[in-house]
């Protein structure tokens, strides 16, 4: 597959394509639980709770009874490591995740826990280790091979995450997220038509859920169709407000259909959610320089660039800015940052040509204007532009043919 650059979600111990953790380990009764001589169903009622206090409690209670069979004790563990992480107990829930591994080291649901743990780290590595192990703990863990599938998206590897997704969909054809996950795999190899197939397999086995709906906007954006996008994406918000990058896409087809405030408007409510949201920044700088607000375009370019020194298209965008406001040290500057970050961006070898024309560099003009007129033979503003370069610098003859073809593509390129 041709695959490009992943941003996946993150969510809550930041499981790609998921809401939750791995599965909870539901407590099954003890013979000797009700009785006098260990903890009581209450507890176990707890134990299994979503209130993370009371979890803590209910759990406590089965953990320190030690009679508990390890699978028993394994599962508490695993249950009350989660309300600690639910609490921001961070290192508590990493204890209870070891010890439920220690307790029950064949228990995919002890590993896949502990696995999201490190995952929720960033440490790719060591989660990849414990979702391995999950796997051969129990083969058929269709929440460990979903969640393996995950991890491989994080690091790039995505034909071994389709085909994790693939053997989780075989094992369950109703585990949604597998379809969600698969979906955006082909969605990000091109594979569009793929892609929407599963995303859709994804609604019809959960009509709630928000990402599928959120993914499909995704691939309707991508052809271009923002109507239906901006309907997935306003969807996937009313049932789950809460998914803030769904703002970031919805903004981005609502530009791209010249709806600017309700652009602008989506994008303030993802930077508000999200303030290291890059893309955002660059998104909304975009639509200033578009409203011709050079200052306020430059700031957000800014702002992306302090995130990520390595995001070429934020400082291709600055460039254009600063271009357009005159300032071709500065843009030139830009464009040869762009330039150096993604050397195959015709764009900025085309923008760096007109702002070294504009700048009366015209021997550097001439190489990147050659290499822009390549990707766009038809373009009259790179052939006049080039060809004012050349006949400044002695090749009248080449100038000439240059501009006379631009005039013949659009009569009015000297207004």
């Amino acid at each position: 597959m041709r695959l490009s650059k992943l941003v996946l979600p993150i969510f809550g111990l930041a499981l790609a394509f998921d809401r939750t953790m791995p599965g909870a380990a539901q407590m099954l009764p003890d013979p000797s639980f009700g009785t006098t001589a260990g903890p009581s169903n209450s507890a176990i009622l707890r134990c299994n709770g979503s209130d993370p206090v009371a979890a803590i409690a209910g759990c406590t209670a089965i953990i320190r009874f030690q009679p508990s069979r390890a699978q028993v004790r394994g599962a508490a563990l695993i249950n009350r490591g989660r309300a600690h992480y639910a609490l921001g107990q961070k290192d508590r829930a990493l204890d209870d995740f070891v010890e439920a591994v220690r307790a029950d080291p064949r228990n995919s649901r002890a590993l896949a826990n502990r696995g999201a743990f490190f995952q929720a780290q960033g440490d790719l590595n060591r989660a990849l280790e414990d979702y391995n192990s999950a796997v051969a703990a129990n083969p058929r863990d269709v929440e460990a091979l979903n969640q393996r599938a995950n991890i491989h998206m994080l690091r790039g590897d995505y034909d071994k995450a389709v085909a994790d997704y693939d053997r989780t969909i075989a094992i369950n054809p109703r585990f949604p997220a597998g379809f969600v996950g698969r979906g955006e795999a082909y969605r990000i190899g091109g594979e569009l038509d793929r892609a929407i197939r599963d995303f859709e397999q994804a609604i019809r086995l959960e009509p709630r859920f928000a990402l599928a709906f959120d993914k499909r906007g995704l691939v309707h954006a991508e052809r271009r169709d923002y109507a239906r996008a901006i309907q997935d994406f306003d969807r996937a918000l009313e049932l789950d407000p809460a998914l803030t990058a769904t703002y970031a896409h919805r903004a981005v087809a609502y530009a791209a259909s010249g709806v600017a405030d309700r652009a602008l408007s989506d994008f303030e409510i993802a930077l508000r959610a999200n303030p290291a949201d890059r893309p955002s920044y660059v998104g909304r700088g975009t639509l200033f320089l578009q409203q011709g607000q050079l200052d306020r375009a430059i700031a957000d370019y800014d702002r992306a660039i302090m995130l990520d020194g390595t995001f070429a298209d934020a400082f291709y965008n600055r460039g254009t800015a600063h271009a357009r406001g005159g300032d071709f040290t500065h843009a030139l500057a830009d464009f040869d940052r762009a330039i150096a970050l993604d050397p195959t961006s015709p764009g900025a070898f085309a923008s760096r040509g007109l702002a070294y024309v504009k700048a009366g560099e015209y021997a550097l003009a001439i190489p990147d204007l050659d290499r822009a007129v390549l990707v766009a033979p038809g373009d009259a503003l790179l052939l006049y532009n080039r060809g004012i370069a050349k006949r400044q610098t002695g090749d009248i003859a080449a100038g000439d043919a240059d501009i006379a073809s631009a005039r013949m593509i659009d009569p009015n390129i000297e207004r």
